[in-house]
């Protein structure tokens, strides 16, 4: 079996364009069901998506470890693992928003080392490999800006136990308040990979993660030191932006906002 990280990248794609694909004809047909939660949505197309994700996979690795959202643990051997998120954006999809996405990280002994991520009702695909850059499409992309942050778009992130706990929702509508505050637009995450993607393409200026889900983070964080981003971290917390007065501005505020 090849497990070079050129056949994986190759396998990763072929996944998320399959559970894409599956995506694209499930929000134009609207033949899913979902449980509406008071803090998320399972949806069917979840499952569906993720059932094709790993049949790819296992088809060329499977021996493999794999966490998927919707089943868990596959256990595997070897230095590689795979994290499919099949579904980032579930609350779009099933509101009707575009913005949705599959997503896999491959791990190398704990490090991120590739991040796919396809959007497809954009037909948009975004590859980071480790030192081999961000492509958009086929295309080398850099995360670049001359804006500061009084013209600058901003993504809040936070993870799923944000939402659970009223003293996270304070650090985060502390840090929203500030980003309002200071930058021209903040917009909120509801689909963090898309937006990992256009950050890295320079559409987007800056982003700030609170207390961030582990499969969104890791991959955020590959697309980012592969497209030049500069970032910074701090406890629960994590900034990437085009240029220096961004992410300064950025890392200022949730510094300041959340708890050391």
């Amino acid at each position: 079996m090849d497990d070079s990280l050129a056949t994986i990248e190759r396998t990763a794609i072929e996944a998320c364009r399959t559970g894409g694909d599956f995506l694209r004809d499930a929000s134009r047909s609207k033949e899913t069901t979902a449980e509406r939660l008071e803090h998320d949505v399972k949806s069917s197309a979840d499952t569906g998506a993720e059932r094709r994700i790993l049949d790819v996979i296992r088809s060329r690795f499977p021996d493999h470890r794999i966490e998927a959202e919707e089943s868990g643990i596959h256990e595997g051997r070897g230095e590689y693992e795979w994290l499919v998120d099949p579904l980032d954006g579930t609350n779009n999809f099933e509101s009707g928003l575009p913005s949705f996405a599959t997503a896999i990280t491959v791990l190398a002994n704990d490090e991120p080392v590739l991040g796919v991520v396809y959007v497809p009702l954009l037909d948009d695909l975004y590859v980071g490999r480790r030192n081999d850059g961000v492509r958009y499409n086929g295309r080398p992309v850099r995360a670049e800006s001359d804006a500061d942050p009084s013209t600058a778009t901003v993504v809040s992130v936070i993870g799923h136990d944000v939402k659970r706990n009223a003293e996270y929702r304070s650090v985060s509508a502390s840090i929203n308040r500030a980003l309002e505050d200071r930058c021209k637009r903040r917009l909120e995450s509801w689909s963090p990979t898309v937006h990992w993607g256009l950050l890295a393409r320079g559409q987007l200026d800056g982003i700030v993660c609170y207390r961030p889900d582990r499969e969104e983070q890791l991959l955020g964080e590959r697309f980012a030191a592969e497209s030049g981003s500069r970032t910074e971290s701090g406890s629960n917390w994590f900034v990437g932006g085009a240029n220096d007065s961004i992410v300064d501005c950025v890392c200022e505020i949730a510094s300041e906002s959340v708890p050391s």
